[in-house]
């Protein structure tokens, strides 16, 4: 993984205004040490031709739910991160039209603008579309040499699958497609950015009260132990742990839906 900076550092993911809710998930878990050590030794049997690149990142996005890609020229590279489409309402789906539905002779590739990755999933064809305002997923089975349609499941995220199929129509359309749809509002990115900081703080060994004088009030460090105990910034630094560990430990897969 990426080296480790001073947790007292604001994380990576602070440097991105267009930062979504994956994008948050894939913080969350490129901190869990399972996920990180899988992730090395499947780049391990890329880098010496065991399995290719998407292949690899197929089966590590089925076991984890989101990855980075696999290939090691641009290993743990965020822009390169793909998520499961049935736990990604921000992945839009493209599949074969039945007859008669009015859909297009032939998809037009053209329309769809600068192209950052193409990841062979299976039956899928992840496609990732380099936006200023925040990467789109399009995930295309089928060949597109016959008519496409979105496939729009019916289920809780349906109404958000729906605001994103709107943002790929904008731009096949050549208008401006507009932010990313599961995008966090700034007083969660803020909370979580500082989540990822109790992370690792964590993981580094610092004690509750260094994390609470970090990252809630300076003044905890003049406390005496009984102060310290019955202080709120240890109750609020507890809960903090509690919350990042549990989405580190799979609790990141909410985020995709928006959570």
């Amino acid at each position: 993984m990426p080296p480790e900076m001073d947790w007292r550092t604001p994380p990576d993911e602070a440097g991105g205004n267009t930062l979504a809710y994956s994008d948050i998930a894939m913080g969350y878990l490129s901190r869990n040490l399972r996920y990180r050590a899988d992730y090395t030794r499947t780049l391990r049997k890329v880098k010496r031709g065991a399995m290719n690149a998407d292949e690899a990142t197929a089966a590590l996005v089925n076991r984890w739910g989101i990855s980075f890609h696999t290939t090691p020229e641009a290993a743990f590279d965020p822009k390169l991160a793909v998520a499961r489409s049935d736990l990604s309402p921000a992945n839009i789906v493209l599949a074969p039209a039945p007859p008669g539905i009015g859909a297009a002779p032939t998809f037009d590739y053209s329309a769809l603008g600068p192209v950052r990755a193409r990841i062979r999933m299976g039956d899928f064809l992840h496609i990732i579309l380099a936006d200023p305002e925040g990467d789109e997923h399009l995930c295309m089975c089928g060949s597109p040499d016959r008519p496409m349609a979105v496939m729009l499941p019916v289920g809780r995220d349906s109404l958000t699958r729906l605001a994103s199929a709107a943002r790929l129509f904008r731009r096949l359309s050549g208008t401006v497609a507009g932010p990313p749809v599961v995008r966090p509002p700034p007083f969660r990115r803020r909370h979580h950015l500082t989540l990822l900081q109790v992370l690792d703080g964590h993981h580094a060994g610092a004690s509750r009260r260094e994390l609470a004088a970090a990252l809630i009030d300076a003044q905890v460090c003049a406390l005496n132990a009984a102060e310290w105990v019955e202080s709120r910034e240890r109750k609020r630094i507890s809960r903090w742990i509690r919350e990042a560990v549990d989405l580190r430990d799979g609790g990141y897969i909410r985020l995709l839906h928006g959570g």
